[in-house]
């Protein structure tokens, strides 16, 4: 059973793993949402689960495990409320900022500090881009009528299959000659004056 972890907890204690590569941690923990990674449609609900091991490699600590969390949204089509899980795999690398190449790039976030981790960025990293970007309540949703609101997946509506904007109106007397006349009159130089 995964252990809760407020914020304070997300930064974990290392000191037995630090320059013993080979040697590893099992992970089972949860925290409380993210603040910040909700958008309009979609809402992280609940706590978010992280599931692996903290393995000392030669670089420094490796995490990898999976996250798991619950996802309320609006269908991006009929704006329905639905609800689904959010599951996403996370492999991120801490290293020690007094190990690391001055020629190499620390990501910021992933340092090894005082012997601990903080798993914060790797949260945000990692469920950020997992959240759906167009939620949707089946794939085959029907969305809502243009033009009076019904959702059509619970039934049709008595709305027209055609809509005119009237902003078009002049441009439905146009009539353009055939592709291929068009293309004759410019071979026999009248280029269309």
């Amino acid at each position: 059973m995964p252990t809760t972890a407020s914020h304070s907890d997300r930064v974990l204690q290392v000191a037995d793993l630090v320059g013993r590569p080979g040697a590893s941690r099992r992970l089972a923990l949860e925290f409380a949402t993210p603040e910040s990674l909700d958008n309009e449609l979609v809402r992280l609900t609940g706590p978010v689960t992280l599931s692996g091991v903290i393995e000392s490699v030669v670089d420094g600590l490796l995490v990898r495990g999976e996250l798991h969390g619950r996802v309320a949204a609006d269908c991006s089509r009929c704006l329905e409320p639905i609800e689904q899980d959010l599951d996403t795999d996370v492999v991120e690398l801490f290293r020690d900022p007094a190990d690391v190449d001055p020629d190499d790039e620390l990501e910021a976030g992933y340092e090894i500090v005082d012997d601990r981790i903080d798993l914060d960025v790797l949260l945000r990293d990692a469920l950020a881009p997992a959240l759906p970007y167009s939620p949707l309540c089946t794939p085959d949703c029907k969305g809502l009528c243009a033009t009076c609101g019904t959702n059509l997946n619970e039934g049709s509506c008595d709305c027209t299959e055609t809509h005119n904007d009237d902003r078009w109106a002049a441009l439905e007397a146009l009539r353009l000659p055939p592709e291929d006349g068009a293309r004759e009159d410019v071979e026999r130089g009248g280029g269309g004056r």
